[in-house]
């Protein structure tokens, strides 16, 4: 009797070693789903300092190189990222379709809530492309035939972003043709377009809506979607009109440069536009306004590059103020930040260049920038 119950016990210890491996690897694999989750909310995402305002001054010396690379990007103003972008306190939202009015007005008031300074909260409201289409319908561009109707489409979705929280409008698409989309850009030769813009851009403005004109350097809509493809195009003269009469008219505070190749005029040197250093200063040579990459995430960018970092730094180093980063992951956005901060302490991007984009960004939001 004795030995069967040692030999009882031998084999319940194998028994009660297994549970234990059990109930620690059933352990570790909560805690390692934990930290997944954690990871993927940005929980390990480090927070910047407030910036310190006073009496609407802002000290360029007194922000992190990370926070002066983060106002330079706007993202997706997607709710379940709102805390992580708030602490990496990035430039701006960009809002996608929602199902009503009250709810893209709660979303835009709960990202700018206790923020010293504010994001800029974009929408593309163009042609036949709206983020409004479960509840406002708009005029299609492609059917505006008159300043006047120009001019007053420009108003009423001005005093409509307004209303909204909405500070810039991606449009109006001065490209002279649609041959993707069919709806997106004015009719009429390059005169008809430069003006159309013109008075819709005034009339936005005047309802305190940042315009952009888009897609520089032009033929953008009639080659491949750049959402999907590398293109390549030849730009005239023509194709440039738009963009150059309205930097002389002084009327447009923003321009949107493109992902295609480009020759002709506008030469990108093999590059997209947008990552071309040569088509973004001979841009900046001419224009004191804004100048906004398209989005960086698309494939006729993405597919150019073997690697991300690549991306990275050439769209950065380019020379553009604004980079439009749609990551859904903010893991990913904050990697963006840390792969140009290390640029600009490796000498590859100069913090000068980083300076003036972020100077021309914060006095855009309404403050004094103080060198």
């Amino acid at each position: 009797m004795k030995k069967r119950g040692v030999q009882s016990k031998k084999k319940q210890l194998p028994r009660k070693a297994s549970l234990y491996i059990f109930l620690i690897l059933i352990t570790l694999n909560i805690v390692l789903a934990g930290l997944n989750i954690a990871r993927t909310q940005g929980v390990f995402i480090p927070r910047q300092p407030q910036p310190i305002v006073v009496d609407g001054v802002i000290d360029l010396d007194d922000l992190s190189i990370e926070q002066k690379i983060a106002q330079m990007m706007v993202v997706l103003g997607i709710r379940y990222n709102e805390n992580v972008f708030k602490k990496m306190q990035l430039g701006g939202i960009h809002l996608h379709a929602m199902k009503g009015e009250d709810e893209m007005r709660e979303v835009v008031r709960s990202f700018q809530e206790g923020l010293e300074v504010p994001f800029f909260v974009t929408v593309d409201l163009e042609g036949c492309v709206s983020p409004f289409a479960y509840f406002k319908e708009f005029q299609s561009v492609n059917n505006v035939t008159s300043l006047g109707e120009a001019f007053e489409k420009g108003k009423l979705e001005g005093k409509y972003l307004s209303d909204l929280g909405v500070s810039v409008n991606f449009a109006p698409v001065v490209d002279l043709h649609d041959e993707i989309w069919n709806c997106r850009s004015f009719q009429g030769e390059k005169e008809d377009v430069s003006e159309l813009a013109n008075a819709y851009i005034l009339g936005i403005q005047d309802e305190g809506i940042l315009a952009t004109a888009k897609h520089y350097p032009g033929k953008t809509l009639v080659i491949r979607d750049p959402h999907k493809f590398l293109a390549a195009a030849e730009i005239t003269t023509d194709d440039l009109f738009p963009y150059q009469d309205l930097i002389d008219k002084d009327s447009v505070q923003a321009i949107m440069v493109s992902h295609l190749i480009t020759f002709g005029e506008v030469n990108s040197e093999g590059k997209p536009s947008d990552a071309s250093q040569k088509i973004i200063t001979n841009l900046r040579d001419n224009f004191d306004g804004l100048i906004i990459t398209d989005e960086i995430n698309m494939l006729g960018l993405k597919n150019f590059y073997d690697s991300l970092d690549e991306m990275y730094i050439d769209v950065f180093k380019a020379g553009s103020d604004i980079v439009l980063n749609f990551q859904n992951d903010p893991n990913e956005v904050y990697r963006t930040i840390t792969i140009i901060r290390d640029a600009v302490d490796d000498g590859i991007i100069s913090e000068d260049r980083i300076d003036a984009s972020v100077r021309k960004i914060l006095t855009t939001k309404g403050f004094i920038v103080k060198d």
